[in-house]
């Protein structure tokens, strides 16, 4: 199994602003921090993301915060290397932008390629989907993406859900308890690529962040709040700077062992992925036929069930309580 190694003490913070922690996906850190970048002019340029309509997320270059667009995490597939490589000569060094941990190493190389300075971000990552995941979704709900106004896959409280404005209505889907959830975790739509990742928390990058998926929080906490990882001097001096200005709210020190328990599920899913790779790739062909998304829909919530168990015995794997 993976056995991450961090270099800093990982934080539970919120954004201090209390719009920006609401909105945000989990306690609006990400934002807090781009915004802060900004007014300190350590920055002068980001990748923020905006609803396209039929092509659901685009990603489009900023050069001051007030152009930024909080729109809380995306569920689809988004080539942030390609596009950066294709706009290069629009990034004002230094940059900063928002990654999966696959994507780390790629954007890096680019960019100093280029001699321009970056602050890297990642997202902790469980795996990625499709676009085709969220047309399947809104198919099955029979809502007309031309006909979508706003979208959003999770903010506005923790954890929230997708939140969806057409021209005639405004639907809301728990993350955790909808149709949605059963598709996100059904493997339908996952990316080929998520199935050989071994890497979780993108400890390349210059900080971490993650949802504290912990019974206290998932229990509680209903605005958000965010697991920090600072992987770098330079990722650990602006969290520390941030707290101390109080631009960061700090809610508790993590340790290695909870840090690792927040995300457990997806670190032995992960380990099964690598152990059984040939088995794996058979399930992946059948959850893939049309047979099984057909029937799949169709018993979603015995699917949900399943998955809520199988989670609940992974987080206990290895005698982790």
């Amino acid at each position: 199994m993976e056995n991450p190694t961090f270099e800093f003490q990982p934080r539970i913070l919120h954004a201090n602003d209390e719009t920006v922690r609401y909105k945000g996906s989990s306690g609006g850190v990400i934002t807090q921090i781009i915004k802060y970048l900004f007014e300190t002019r350590q920055i002068n340029s980001a990748i923020s993301f905006k609803f396209a309509g039929t092509n659901l997320f685009e990603p489009f270059i900023i050069n001051n915060f007030s152009d930024y667009n909080q729109i809380g995490s995306i569920y689809h597939e988004i080539n942030i290397f390609k596009y950066v490589k294709q706009n290069i000569d629009f990034v004002r060094s230094p940059v900063v932008i928002t990654c999966l941990p696959c994507e780390i190493i790629t954007i890096k190389r680019l960019l100093k390629k280029h001699n321009i300075e970056s602050f890297l971000i990642s997202l902790v990552c469980s795996s990625q989907l499709s676009k085709n995941a969220t047309y399947y979704f809104l198919e099955k709900n029979q809502i007309d993406i031309k006909k979508v106004q706003e979208f959003r896959y999770r903010g506005n409280g923790w954890p929230s859900g997708i939140q969806i404005k057409t021209d005639e209505k405004e639907y809301f889907f728990h993350n955790n308890n909808s149709k949605w959830f059963d598709i996100f975790h059904s493997q339908i739509f996952t990316l080929d690529k998520c199935f050989s990742c071994i890497d979780t928390f993108g400890l390349k990058a210059d900080i971490s962040v993650a949802d504290p998926w912990l019974d206290r929080y998932v229990e509680n906490d209903r605005i958000g709040s965010s697991i920090v990882i600072a992987n770098t001097q330079s990722g650990e001096d602006t969290i520390s700077k941030m707290l101390n200005e109080m631009k960061l709210c700090f809610d508790e020190e993590l340790s290695y062992e909870e840090t690792i328990l927040s995300q457990k599920g997806t670190l032995i899913k992960k380990y099964i992925y690598k152990k059984y790779r040939k088995n794996v790739k058979l399930l992946i062909k059948f959850f893939r036929t049309n047979t099984y998304k057909k029937y799949f829909y169709r018993f979603s919530k015995l699917h949900r069930w399943s998955i809520f168990k199988i989670i609940g015995i992974l987080k206990r794997f290895g005698g982790v309580k």
